[in-house]
């Protein structure tokens, strides 16, 4: 078995240290012994040490990009460029994708060849705080998409389902989503989140936040087309009952007195402002459409600094 390991690093270099090693310690037992890790470094500020060097072949990067470019940039260049591959690993470097797991991840693929498995998060281990706003955007996600994504980056496929992934529109904004999205079958087994290995995390609240939103935005067109059906529908009934409270007017005066008029200015109000959310909508599922119709075409070589193959 020829498995490649695929991670993005941010400066957490001392995490990923632990973490090879661990991985090692995970896979030399095993028929998956025979691994290649691929680092992408996320344009670091602090150098790589020369140990990971020597354990790694690393994709620099010019620009920092963020964790879900860097992993549609990791994937791209292995699809190209390694050729002698039967399955692809991907990861976090913190720790928080438990390297015990591997195995299960990689033993589940060999069952179902034709899916991409992701470790589904069984139990998470953040605060309070965190895990109540986590709930409602997943409960947002759900009534927005009509789908659960209660997974991550931690997942394992085959090459056949790597040379698939590469032409996804999306998978540089949310790897995880863009793969929900696609045609792609997939599916998911529990796996508890570890602790981060070193230090806390580097995502704030914004950049979760951020996060959240590019999940969203893979699935843009369908929220769109959404939006601007429950828009006409509802400028549709607000005419029908303008309609209504204007004939009634007439009929019953004394009923509707001194209250048609506020209810027509407000029912005016209302259809102005669900024909701009039309509006808008329709122009959001316009552009997205050309912006898909070139995403793939893009070349990821003028991303790429460097590629430094140390390993022995």
């Amino acid at each position: 078995m020829k498995l490649k390991i695929l991670i993005a690093v941010y400066n957490d270099w001392s995490s990923l240290d632990i973490l090879l090693t661990e991985i090692n310690k995970n896979l030399q037992p095993t028929e998956w012994k025979d691994y290649k890790v691929y680092i992408v470094n996320d344009a670091s500020t602090i150098e790589i040490p020369e140990k990971i060097r020597r354990k790694t072949k690393i994709i620099n990067l010019f620009n920092n990009i963020g964790s879900q470019g860097a992993i549609s940039i990791g994937v791209k260049y292995i699809q190209k460029n390694d050729k002698d591959i039967t399955h692809l690993l991907i990861m976090d470097s913190d720790g928080e994708d438990k390297p015990e797991d591997i195995i299960r991840l990689l033993e589940e693929s060999k069952k179902n060849e034709n899916k991409i498995i992701f470790a589904k998060r069984k139990k998470r281990k953040e605060s309070t705080i965190f895990r109540t706003l986590h709930f409602f955007y997943k409960k947002i996600f759900k009534i927005l998409i009509g789908k659960e994504l209660d997974f991550g980056n931690f997942s394992c496929m085959t090459k056949a389902n790597l040379n698939k992934i590469v032409k996804i529109n999306n998978l540089q904004t949310h790897y995880s989503a863009s793969i929900l999205r696609s045609n792609i079958s997939f599916k998911k087994i529990d796996c508890e989140k570890g602790y981060r290995i070193e230090g806390n995390s580097k995502l704030n609240f914004w950049n979760h936040f951020a996060h959240a939103l590019m999940s969203l935005s893979v699935f843009v067109d369908l929220i769109a087309i959404k939006f601007f059906f429950i828009s006409l529908i509802g400028i549709v009934l607000s005419i029908l009952f303008s309609i209504t409270i204007f004939l009634m007017k007439f009929y019953y005066p004394k009923m509707l007195l001194g209250l048609a008029s506020d209810v027509l200015l407000s029912l005016a109000i209302i259809i102005i402002v669900l024909f701009f959310i039309s509006l808008f909508s329709l122009i959001i599922l316009l552009n997205n459409k050309n912006e898909n119709y070139n995403s793939n075409n893009t070349s990821i070589d003028h991303l790429i600094d460097s590629v430094d193959d140390s390993t022995n």
